[in-house]
């Protein structure tokens, strides 16, 4: 009997063009934003904070750090510091 191995398993698929599917949640999640900020706000703090936020969103879905999305990053680095990393050895 022979099996498939799959073949390129550390790689998203695409499914929305370009994007994968955590990717195009995150442009979603930013445009929503925008649009509430848009909505709610006046046009030059808008722009002021709205900048940022498309800056930050490009980023992260866009920009790999060693084969790692920077989103990924970003929570390994939040979950580092949000986790005690007090360490007790107990001999037994």
């Amino acid at each position: 009997m022979q099996f498939n191995v799959p073949q390129f398993i550390d790689v998203e698929d695409k499914i929305f063009g370009p994007l994968s599917f955590k990717q195009f949640f995150l442009v979603i999640g930013g445009i929503l934003v925008l649009i509430f900020l848009w909505y709610f706000f006046e046009l030059w703090f808008v722009i002021t904070i709205g900048g940022p936020i498309i800056l930050a969103i490009v980023a992260s879905v866009f920009i790999k750090i060693n084969d790692r999305p920077l989103f990924s990053i970003f929570i390994a680095w939040l979950t580092y510091f949000i986790k005690p990393r007090a360490f007790i050895w107990r001999r037994k």
